[in-house]
């Protein structure tokens, strides 16, 4: 029984092995053998640029927006602007019935300018102060634009009864506007404040922005069981057709590097843990060992050995390739930019 046994395990040693060294001798061959040289499997190096980028949604809002509101309770008497309109800073924008106010700020100037003439100190400095609490007084029936922008909402019409605190109306600068979004948690370790985001926007097609990440909520959020980060982006510039609450589609780039020789993932070889290439020479090919970096998942930088204006075999990968180049996600390759 014993002999039965051991035989069995010495026949299966001699498949095993000569299974394995097969496969490996099949694969060396196939990786080895030569490749027809034409323009359709082939490629001249050249350099380029590359990028890793995280995909985000979010909504873009003006970085100030303000509600309107009076201190005091009133009797609207008019109304100085419409929605939409854009205004300055000063202006004054809604009026309350102000008669009374307006006769004591009189009364009040009046008193302190005679005060002036023969009055004690302390019957100026009352003067002053009283004349001082009138103007205040008086200013809180004006609601004056607090800075420039646009009115987005105006809630009152003339004769209107309001409560001291009531929203009247909202004010937006439209100069600066940003984009706020949640980031799902798996990439928070790769967000760093300053890093450059490309954003579009559905309602603007065609219209190519760019923006830098501003702002990294230090408190995440979560949702039906979804942790989430809450993000900023300052938008670089404004569209006259920007609206608060649009949505806004971005790229933040994690990686990019610049004038680097860039390649088809399908031109790596994995060999015995290196990674090679197939080079083009005198019309023959030759492996030669690369250092590779940064990828897409379609294309890879080469840090080492390749030049630019070689020749390579773009589909070596398939040649029974045991390729193990990482994948990345939402990238791109192009032509050379600025920056490093």
């Amino acid at each position: 029984m014993k002999k039965k046994i051991l035989i069995a395990i010495l026949v299966i040693l001699v498949f095993a092995g000569g299974y394995f060294g097969y496969t490996r001798y099949y694969q060396k061959n196939l990786v080895d053998q030569k490749q027809s040289i034409d323009e359709n499997n082939t490629m001249e190096v050249t350099t380029g640029s590359m990028k890793k980028s995280i995909p985000v949604s979010g909504n873009i809002y003006p970085i100030e927006e303000q509600a309107l509101s009076f201190s005091t309770p009133g009797t609207v008497s008019s109304v100085n602007i419409e929605e939409g309109e854009t205004i300055s800073q000063g202006d004054i924008l809604i009026e309350l019935k102000n008669n009374k106010t307006k006769l004591e700020l009189i009364r009040a100037k009046n008193n302190y300018q005679n005060v002036q003439i023969n009055g004690s100190k302390n019957a100026i400095e009352e003067a002053k102060l009283n004349y001082e609490i009138a103007q205040e007084n008086f200013q809180e029936t004006q609601l004056k634009a607090p800075y420039s922008g646009v009115v987005t909402e105006l809630l009152v019409q003339e004769g209107d009864y309001i409560n001291s605190g009531q929203k009247v109306a909202t004010l937006i600068d439209n100069t600066n506007y940003e984009v706020k979004a949640n980031i799902d948690e798996s990439e928070l370790a790769n967000l760093k404040v300053g890093q450059d985001v490309e954003i579009s926007m559905e309602a603007l097609p065609g219209l190519q922005l760019t923006g830098q990440l501003t702002e990294i909520s230090s408190k995440a959020e979560s949702t039906s069981g979804v942790v989430t980060v809450p993000i900023t982006v300052l938008i670089d510039s404004v569209n006259n057709s920007f609206k608060p609450g649009l949505s806004a589609d971005m790229e933040i780039i994690t990686e990019f590097v610049n004038y680097k020789i860039i390649i088809p993932v399908t031109a790596i070889v994995n060999r015995e843990g290196k990674k090679m290439v197939q080079k083009v020479v005198d019309q023959e090919t030759e492996l030669v060992e690369v250092e590779t970096g940064l990828t897409n998942g379609l294309k890879i930088v080469v840090q080492s050995g390749l030049e630019a204006g070689e020749k390579i075999v773009v589909n070596s990968a398939g040649k029974g390739n045991t390729n193990n180049v990482q994948r990345g996600s939402n990238n791109f390759s192009g032509p050379p930019m600025g920056g490093n």
